[in-house]
């Protein structure tokens, strides 16, 4: 079985990090947040992992040798005409089963239960505010409606981004057919508008909870997560980085950073940044930043 990530997005909402790196491969917990999507699909056999991308591929193309046993492949978006688009270029037109994950989301579930099923499966987390988010009606356990920020939504179920596909031909026809017919969602191509199409077609969707979706698509958000996951105020810090005389919890600390007489709290250090005589809390400092004699709150990382 295979998957499909997509990862081609230029991560403008987490600018300046994203000036230098795919946003995919920023870190949260101590590793990339794409080795936080890789790692559970290898544990549970998959074998053949796709990854669409496009801004800063050549990154992405050599971070997977650091996995020398899996299989990837790579399909470059040249044009940004949607995530439905995206995904069509790593679809094979066949009746084998395909898994999609979002580039920026990490998900703690049992992947394995996830894929054990004879249709279609949306992962879906309940929210306090559905009409931010694309959602789903539902009749018993079927999904019967696909809808995109509705005003007044019929359900608090969020669709969170990890998609099981029965069958690619049947998702391929359905995208096909958006194309030909050039039926956008704000001038894109949209997977959701795919879904519904199959669901016209007699496609059949079933739907999954997810407890823990951690988005990392924002500043807050790779915050939160980095916290998340960082249980029990631990930290991870690289074998190249120098902690002198600080107090530091939930951190993440790359490669050549250095942190002197300082209390920091989840705070994610990108490689070679330096604070010295501060006090931080939620914040990402720059790649090669120096920080010096400050006291900063941050932004709101909520737990």
């Amino acid at each position: 079985m295979k998957a499909i990530i997509p990862v081609a997005g230029s991560g403008t909402r987490l600018l300046p990090f994203t000036d230098r790196i795919q946003k995919c491969l920023l870190p949260v917990a101590g590793k990339p947040i794409l080795s936080h999507i890789i790692e559970p699909l290898i544990d549970i056999g998959i074998d053949e992992i796709t990854l669409i991308t496009g801004h800063f591929s050549e990154q992405v193309e050599q971070f997977t040798k650091r996995y020398p046993g899996v299989k990837f492949r790579f399909c470059k978006q040249e044009k940004r005409l949607g995530l439905g688009h995206a995904i069509k270029l790593g679809l094979t037109d066949d009746e084998s089963p395909v898994l999609v994950i979002l580039g920026d989301s990490i998900f703690k579930l049992d992947y394995q239960e996830f894929i054990n099923n004879p249709h279609n499966r949306i992962g879906v987390q309940e929210v306090e505010d559905p009409r931010r988010f694309g959602v789903i009606d539902v009749h018993r356990d079927r999904i019967i409606k696909f809808l995109e920020k509705p005003e007044v939504p019929p359900t608090n179920l969020a669709i969170s981004g990890i998609y099981y596909f029965a069958s690619q031909k049947e998702l391929v026809s359905s995208l096909d057919f958006l194309i030909e017919n050039q039926i956008t969602t704000n001038n894109e191509y949209q997977l959701t508008d795919a879904m519904a199409r199959m669901l016209e077609t007699g496609s059949i969707f079933s739907y999954f909870h997810i407890t823990d979706w951690l988005d990392c698509g924002l500043y807050e958000t790779m915050l939160s997560t980095n916290k998340r996951l960082l249980i029990d105020d631990q930290n991870v810090v690289s074998p190249t980085a120098v902690v002198k005389n600080s107090n530091i919890t939930s951190c993440t600390i790359e490669d050549r950073c250095e942190v002197t007489d300082s209390t920091l709290n989840n705070v994610i250090l990108l490689s070679g940044s330096k604070i010295s005589n501060s006090t931080i809390s939620n914040r990402i400092v720059n790649y090669n930043e120096v920080v010096s004699g400050i006291t900063d709150s941050g932004r709101k990382a909520t737990s």
